[in-house]
């Protein structure tokens, strides 16, 4: 039997990547809970009661400021700071409310899909159809007794794929999707095991069509065993006419492109300045407890004399004083402490702001003049190509999905999120200069009015201004 579960050597490896930045972006309790994984101990001894009661304390003083998700949380919010244009046909449109049949909307589909890319570099949109063996009535879809969907697909849930040529063009010809189900469940408590759904793209009588097939293993030691066997289907996935698909309808992701090539991880970089840093908050905290208190040193001082004069006691305090003998000093011993980790912390603080804004500035180096407007020109942000992937992705999940339904085409979808993260509007001699260069005929109304929207000082719609503009001058006449 195939191993159907066999997961590609490029996510094997990636995986290790993304859980790292998962537990950054889960913040503190993730981070601690791992251990020795992001602190190892501070001796290199034999695990002895001391050293584990030393490191546990150690541990505890540590802290991990989370700039990785501080930071990602930022970028998705100035995507999302303005809001998406859509403009989808009627038979997508009914469903941007409850895009996966969950409850979802297709804003908050987004904005998960984008997160995830931006933050792994990876990820995947689904567009899924239950087996209607046939043509799908317009009362089936309007009672949502059957509905399409659109899933975000998780990138450690997409362990396999293959491409082929088709007629010149590069097709998905398999997918491998990783997913759990529940098994058991009282209503309380409940298990699940893990399912292969495998998308083939097979020749068939009448041309390409895909084919969909759910795997299971025999049991939980489905790891050493290659007993794996289909539990549904094959079935073939049709559209609404009930012909066959000829192309697998998932989108793959990416920050760079939306090639199956895993892109790099935008926040790699920052995450492991974020656990450099919590590292060096461990070293920090623990010479801070170690000599940041200060200890009373008293020279000259005897036992029998403490006892006669003093009442063999030495008590510290404003309101009293120690009495010492000739030749007797006392001083307050506080050693410098270890300012090192500190300036390490530091460092790396001012490290993690240059990558957190390098991912939303233009990376081009300035040259000359005639160099910086070539690159300005063709080069773009991290965020604002993620962006911009994500959409294009959607814009061809949302066609599948249609394609469910009723003959859809890829020119009628309109799905961009926005890639303009302008932060201040503008002032009110920028504005009385707009109107100016307006009035003289500089430049157009539409230009005037587009550059008072993309700055943030309006929101409406042009069209939909224009339209109140000039209802508003023909009720004057």
């Amino acid at each position: 039997m195939p191993n159907v579960n066999y997961v590609r050597e490029e996510v094997v490896q990636a995986r290790k990547i993304w859980q790292l930045i998962d537990d950054c972006v889960a913040g503190e309790q993730q981070i601690k809970s791992k251990t020795q994984d992001y602190l190892p101990m501070p001796v290199a001894e034999s695990d002895t009661d001391q050293m584990l009661s030393r490191y546990a304390s150690y541990l505890k003083r540590a802290m991990f400021y989370n700039v990785t998700a501080r930071t990602l949380d930022g970028l998705v919010g100035q995507v999302f700071s303005k809001d998406q244009a859509i403009d989808l046909p009627e038979n997508i449109d009914r469903y941007v409310d409850n895009i996966d049949g969950a409850g979802t909307s297709l804003e908050q589909q987004s904005k998960l899909a984008l997160q995830t890319v931006l933050a792994k570099g990876h990820g995947g949109l689904l567009a899924d159809f239950p087996n209607n063996q046939g043509f799908v009535s317009l009362a089936q879809i309007e009672s949502n007794l059957i509905r399409p969907r659109i899933l975000n697909i998780d990138p450690e849930d997409i362990i396999n794929w293959r491409m082929q040529t088709v007629g010149g063009e590069s097709l998905l010809s398999l997918l491998v999707i990783e997913e759990e189900k529940i098994v058991e469940d009282d209503g309380f408590e409940f298990d699940k095991e893990y399912r292969w759904r495998v998308f083939r793209l097979i020749d068939g009588e009448n041309g390409y069509q895909v084919e969909v097939t759910l795997w299971r293993a025999p049991g939980e030691d489905f790891e050493t065993t290659d007993d794996f066997y289909i539990e549904e289907g094959p079935s073939i996935m049709t559209d609404y006419s009930g012909s066959p698909l000829q192309r697998i309808p998932f989108e793959f992701m990416g920050s760079t492109n939306n090639e199956p090539v895993i892109d790099k991880a935008p926040m790699l970089d920052l995450a492991n300045m974020n656990i450099a840093h919590y590292r060096n908050s461990a070293d920090y905290e623990e010479s801070l407890f170690l000599v940041g208190q200060p200890t009373l040193v008293i020279s000259g001082l005897t036992q029998d004399w403490a006892d006669k004069n003093i009442n063999g006691k030495v008590i510290l305090g404003s309101r009293s004083a120690i009495t010492l003998p000739k030749d007797g000093r006392a001083e307050m011993l506080q050693p410098h402490p270890n300012v090192m980790p500190k300036e390490g912390m530091e460092h790396k603080e001012q490290q993690m702001k240059a990558v957190g804004a390098k991912l939303i500035e233009p990376n081009f180096s300035k040259v000359t003049a005639t160099e910086v407007l070539m690159e300005a020109a063709s080069e773009s942000s991290i965020l604002t190509s993620t962006a911009n992937n994500v959409s294009a992705a959607y814009r061809k999940v949302l066609m599948h999905m249609g394609m469910f339904i009723s003959e859809t085409s890829l020119d009628e979808i309109n799905f961009s999120l926005n890639t303009d993260y302008t932060v201040t509007s503008m002032t009110a001699q920028d504005r009385q200069q707009l109107v100016a260069e307006w009035q003289g005929g500089l430049i157009t109304w539409d230009e005037a009015r587009e550059t008072l929207r993309i700055t943030g000082v309006v929101t409406e719609d042009n069209e939909a201004a224009r339209t109140k503009v000039e209802t508003i001058d023909a009720n004057l006449i």
